[in-house]
């Protein structure tokens, strides 16, 4: 898998691959990290497919271990942060090493687990195929762990054209997202910038800085970066947005304030891997999906999806969202549009039942968001005796807004435009929203 990965990075010489708190470091200091990478993986004497944590950022260490693991057919769980926040999913996807990375360095550690592996990743074996193990962000329940067949995703960025534009990280290597970037970039021979963290100030401090021209980002950031004002940021030429409904407010004031930029929105799950497809209107989150290797159809408003990339199943979780036929149930809940486009509105299991009357958060957020005053809001369901449900809204507002006058003007606001069940009945105002990989975080 990993050989003409390796040819490109020949390739592309003394050229830029990563930069960041790590320093800067060429496609040619990466051969000679995978060639160390894979020197003390071949030390091991591993008499078969194992499973490998990797646990930290976006790195020079990480683009080693990828390719030394996916060369040798291992199983790859990417994950953020310490060790010690993930003793649950170390267990249940049986990981017998870890490798700590540290920017151009790392550490590699026995953890030893006697118990046996999931019965399906044993057609991953059969295949000498590599595996990618994601865990779901949780933001609406327990996260699921997944595994992607490593081999065959990475062969889909064979085709990739040469770029020299330099793009940032936005995502971790343990989010779909994060992947889809990195392994874009190293096939592309562009270069990946990596933030010191992703707070407004440093992620642009790092755009100016390396002259980034593609920040990928969430709708959630996007909105932080606007209320920072860090917006002077004149090398930026394409802004894709995706994980997570984009407001059409927002990619109003977006597209007001990155006039010298494209927006484009990106669609995909970690389930299907990330989808080809295009927006035919700038002004709208209206999309249509282009890719020959996926298939797609709506069953009660809820997108299914059928690709060359899909997971079997989940390691941790009930498959009922797999179809014996192939099927994967994203539980995004979809509007058609005109020519065969579609908009995807948010998770079905965030839908909120009002009386009978169906609401969507993203919806009440848009009207909010339009609210003088207000910086960020989140929307969700309450629980109440007589209707089922309430609509609650939790709201950042600018400091200098009194309360109660912000209250009762984001409720004209919202009977406006929406229908009466709609309207919030309960308004808290709160310092920020709870977010995880920079998306909302559901209660």
């Amino acid at each position: 898998m990993s050989a003409w990965i390796l040819e490109r990075f020949k390739t592309f010489k003394d050229r830029p691959a990563l930069a960041g708190p790590f320093g800067e470091v060429s496609y040619t200091d990466l051969l000679q990290l995978v060639d160390v990478a894979d020197r003390e993986l071949g030390a091991l004497n591993l008499k078969g497919p194992t499973a490998f944590a990797i646990i930290g950022e976006q790195s020079p260490a990480l683009v080693a271990w990828l390719v030394a693991l996916a060369a040798h057919q291992h199983f790859i769980v990417p994950l953020a942060g310490d060790a010690a926040e993930h003793p649950k999913k170390l267990a249940q996807v049986h990981v017998q090493w870890i490798v700590f990375l540290d920017g151009l360095k790392w550490k590699l550690l026995p953890r030893v687990d006697e118990s046996a592996a999931p019965s399906f990743l044993g057609y991953l074996v059969e295949k000498k195929h590599a595996g990618l193990i994601l865990f779901s962000s949780g933001t609406s329940g327990t996260p699921k762990a997944m595994v992607q067949d490593f081999t065959i995703l990475w062969e889909t960025y064979r085709a990739r054209r040469e770029s020299h534009l330099p793009i940032i990280a936005m995502m971790g290597g343990d989010h779909i997202g994060g992947i889809n970037t990195l392994l874009g970039a190293l096939s592309a021979g562009a270069l990946l910038v990596v933030p010191e963290s992703r707070a407004p100030r440093c992620v642009a401090e790092a755009i100016r800085k390396h002259g980034v021209i593609v920040l990928p980002a969430t709708p959630t950031f996007l909105n932080l970066l606007l209320v920072s004002g860090e917006t002077h940021l004149p090398s930026l030429r394409l802004i894709t947005y995706g994980t997570e409904p984009m407001p059409l407010i927002l990619l109003h004031r977006l597209r007001e304030t990155f006039g010298h930029a494209r927006l484009i929105q990106t669609f995909g799950t970690s389930e299907t891997g990330i989808l080809k497809i295009s927006s035919p209107n700038p002004d709208s989150t209206f999309i249509s999906i282009d890719d020959e290797n996926v298939e797609w159809k709506i069953i009660n408003d809820e997108l299914w999806l059928r690709s060359k990339t899909q997971v079997p199943g989940y390691l941790n979780a009930s498959n009922e969202a797999f179809t014996d036929d192939g099927w994967f149930r994203t539980g995004d809940r979809v509007e058609r549009g005109p020519g065969n486009t579609l908009c995807v509105l948010g998770r079905t299991g965030e839908l909120i039942n009002v009386g009978g009357e169906k609401v969507m958060p993203t919806e009440v957020e848009s009207a909010i968001l339009n609210t003088p005053g207000v910086i960020d809001c989140r929307v969700f369901g309450e629980k109440n005796s007589i209707v089922g449900q309430t609509v609650a809204a939790e709201v950042v507002a600018q400091s200098a807004e009194d309360p109660e006058k912000l209250r009762a003007l984001i409720r004209v606001t919202c009977r406006s435009t929406l229908s009466a069940y709609k309207v919030p009945t309960r308004i808290n105002f709160v310092p920020s929203i709870v977010s995880t990989r920079l998306k909302k975080l559901r209660p």
